[in-house]
């Protein structure tokens, strides 16, 4: 259900193909990693998804999509505000089905938020899309990624479309896919103050690369130390959204003893899976930490692998 395949090899997937790319962009280069492989495919339609408030490199990265691709359609989101985001993923993904029925798409995830991308599968799985072998969703792995990713949480909040069935006389039940951002993950257990805490890291086999695997073992192993609360610990696959899905359904109690809160923190793909697990409950509440900036200049280098998804076996799931 889920395919990997080396970057180099993204040229050869669109020979003899016309394809509607859908993509956002960033201040990370992995973000134009798809749209350079397209140069030379027929691509009959072309959107970008790109912050209203952006930084030099993310107008750069957005000024080079454009020379790519001139009748591009930019559609900026305004990150600080989330209803605004949810809103305009539903209007713009809404108008690109009724023309085109999202037939032969590609839908580059490299460079959305997790908070986006969660919004973005919520929209997807209630519109009526034609189905489409052909129809896909692809993300580019990282190669090395900073020693520091994010600075400060400004806020913590619910995702729009997960907000999941909070009562005031239940305590709470955190679950988090601890990533590669310490800081992150800390500042949502103690605002939450869970009475259980469930840690999940990524499965070393299942991970992008054996360097990021062998360092989120090591923050977990940190964070894990830091709180006598955690009742139970497990691994994820950092590839497969299907898998992280799955192993979900394994560990997380859902007796309604508890409000149950997960904080995906690691893959966009293991989002994927978050998100496809809370679908599937929705007493379940997914939960966002932005924040006040990134680390730009060394976020992340381009990896050696692609991965691809059909786009009907994740939204029909």
């Amino acid at each position: 259900m889920i395919n990997g395949f080396p970057v180099q090899d993204l040229p050869s997937r669109w020979k003899g193909r016309s394809v509607h790319f859908v993509s956002r962009v960033s201040f990370e280069e992995r973000s134009l990693v798809v749209a350079r492989s397209l140069m030379d495919a027929d691509v009959c339609r072309c959107t970008c998804f790109v912050s209203s408030r952006r930084s030099e490199r993310t107008e750069g990265n957005l000024a080079e999509f454009r020379q790519r691709f001139p009748s591009a359609s930019v559609e900026e989101l305004e990150t600080s505000d989330p209803l605004a985001t949810a809103q305009r993923l539903f209007n713009v993904l809404s108008a690109e089905v009724a023309a085109t029925g999202f037939r032969d798409l590609v839908l580059d995830i490299t460079s959305f938020r997790r908070e986006e991308l969660l919004m973005l599968l919520a929209v997807l799985r209630t519109l009526s899309l034609s189905s489409s072998e052909k129809s896909e969703i692809l993300y580019v792995g990282a190669g090395v990624m900073a020693d520091w990713l994010s600075g400060q949480v400004t806020s913590l909040r619910s995702v729009v479309g997960y907000a999941g069935e909070m009562w005031p006389s239940r305590p709470t039940c955190l679950v988090v896919l601890i990533g590669f951002e310490f800081s992150r993950a800390r500042s949502i257990i103690e605002n939450y103050e869970p009475k259980t805490l469930i840690l999940g890291k990524g499965l070393l086999a299942e991970s992008i690369n054996p360097e990021l695997g062998a360092r989120n073992n090591d923050f977990f192993r940190e964070l894990h130390s830091q709180y006598d609360n955690v009742a139970e610990t497990f691994e994820f696959s950092a590839r497969d959204p299907f898998s992280t899905a799955d192993k979900l359904e394994q560990v997380v109690p859902l007796d309604a003893s508890s409000n149950v809160i997960v904080a995906p923190l690691h893959t966009k793909l293991s989002t994927l899976g978050a998100g496809l697990f809370a679908s599937r409950h929705p007493e379940v509440q997914v939960c966002y930490a932005s924040v006040d900036t990134y680390n730009e200049l060394e976020y992340s280098t381009i990896g050696t692998e692609t991965f691809s998804i059909g786009l009907d076996a994740l939204v029909r799931c």
